[in-house]
């Protein structure tokens, strides 16, 4: 019952008042069944039908340094409660200050709700959410635009894989001696593998086959398991003209599985790994 209206009042961000989802958490919180059913039969009138689109936010980082003291505030309120694991925060409409928070598995959601709540002097907007349960889209939209202030655990190592062996002014290539996987039983569970990590970043067009010269035949939207990211052209080339996907990657690839959808935390990771690998110019593309 805790943990279901918990979930109930998290999709309700953003689509009523802010001071009426706050009152609505402490109340929850503090166990209050009686009075809890009432404002959730208020809340339920005040959102809007289902058929009504979601309101269109817009989020944006902000300047860490004009909202130090909250921030601060906000950390050390959560990271002494158990089970928390992540915290950002954004802004909504360029003037409203959002945090997000991470927790693990069996946390009290609504004590650490509560807690931040405390830290704050201000309306709180504060949204805790479970590392393993599916986001609304107000929150997904907030965490691309969040920056992330504190974490349990130290920052992982992501790899961004390539799949071609070097570019010049012509585009990628391939080298003459790259590897060929001609083994069908090592091609299919490389196959498998990568067709199985998490979409992290959709591409809108196909690209050109290199080997072929095909126009618009390469798939180039990202994946990723938490600790590789890798194009869907190493599939494709893989699949195609039984290409070797970036070494480091196939080995990888040959020990272990994804291990499901990535958590908000991870997520954040990889864009991270992406954004920097951007600016190094990778071979990843698919041309």
């Amino acid at each position: 019952m805790r943990e279901r209206t918990h979930q109930e009042l998290l999709a309700l961000a953003g689509r009523v008042p802010d001071d009426w989802l706050v009152i609505a958490r402490e109340v929850l919180a503090a166990g209050d069944t009686a009075r809890l059913s009432g404002l959730r039969a208020a809340l339920a009138a005040a959102r809007p039908a289902d058929t009504v689109p979601e309101p269109a936010h817009m989020f944006v980082p902000g300047q860490a340094h004009d909202h130090e003291r909250e921030d601060r505030a906000v950390v050390e309120a959560i990271r002494s409660e158990t089970g928390a694991e992540a915290c950002w925060a954004t802004m909504r409409g360029g003037s409203e200050r959002v945090y997000l928070v991470q927790a693990g598995a069996g946390a009290d959601l609504p004590a650490i709700t509560v807690a931040a709540h405390r830290a704050l002097s201000d309306t709180p907007r504060v949204e805790v959410f479970a590392r393993d349960e599916p986001l609304p889209g107000y929150h997904q939209l907030a965490l691309r635009a969040a920056t992330l202030l504190w974490s349990s655990a130290p920052e992982p190592t992501i790899t961004v894989a390539r799949v071609f062996d070097g570019a010049g002014a012509g585009g990628p290539w391939f080298a003459p001696d790259h590897e060929l996987v001609v083994d069908p039983a090592e091609r299919a569970r490389l196959l498998d593998f990568l067709g199985g990590g998490e979409l992290v970043l959709a591409a809108d067009s196909l690209g050109t086959d290199i080997v072929t010269g095909a126009a618009a035949a390469v798939p180039a939207s990202l994946r990723s398991d938490g600790r590789w990211v890798w194009s869907d052209a190493a599939g494709y080339y893989l699949d195609r003209h039984q290409l070797a996907p970036d070494p480091g990657l196939a080995e990888h690839a040959m020990g272990t599985w994804p291990t499901g959808p990535l958590s908000p935390l991870t997520r954040h990771h990889v864009w991270t790994a992406l954004s920097a690998s951007d600016r190094e110019a990778p071979q990843w593309s698919a041309g």
